[in-house]
């Protein structure tokens, strides 16, 4: 039984990772003919799902240095990705907001993710994705719990 186990896992992550490596392969082509690198849209991406964030709490959430996220920081808001709000209580403050084309950006390279994804499961019956889904949620559940967990520990004993 423990063998058996042991061989779906194997085939389990081979499929993983080759189907990543697919998928790699897809963005790495489209991601040739954006304006930005993928360094900066993840920077983008996370100042959209934090907004408004300064650098400051941005570089602790993606830990990285204040140096590098400086960097990416200036030539998206050169480019024209994201905005600049000073604090109205701390002039020396920051906030990052992804601007107006900033979001058409990052709603672009989305619906592009979506059609590469749409074209991977085509072949998949409503019922094999239902069931990718219930499987997909469990395990993102338990990696966010097991997260928590360690993040209530850390600060127990940061403190």
């Amino acid at each position: 039984m423990e063998r058996a186990r042991n061989d779906i896992i194997k085939r389990i992550f081979e499929s993983s990772e080759a189907m990543k490596r697919g998928m790699y392969a897809h963005m790495q082509s489209y991601f040739q003919h954006l304006p930005i690198t993928r360094s900066q849209l993840e920077i983008l991406s996370a100042i959209k799902h934090l907004q408004p964030v300064s650098s400051k709490q941005l570089a602790q959430q993606l830990f990285l240095t204040p140096g590098a996220v400086s960097q990416l920081v200036e030539s998206l808001d050169h480019d024209g990705f994201l905005k600049r709000e000073a604090d109205p209580s701390d002039r020396r403050i920051q906030y990052l907001r992804v601007s107006d084309n900033g979001q058409k950006l990052l709603h672009d390279i989305e619906q592009n993710r979506r059609d590469i994804l749409e074209e991977v499961l085509k072949d998949l019956t409503l019922e094999e994705l239902t069931v990718w889904l219930k499987i997909q949620t469990k395990l993102t559940d338990h990696k966010q719990a097991a997260q928590f967990k360690n993040h209530k520990t850390n600060t127990k004993e940061a403190a």
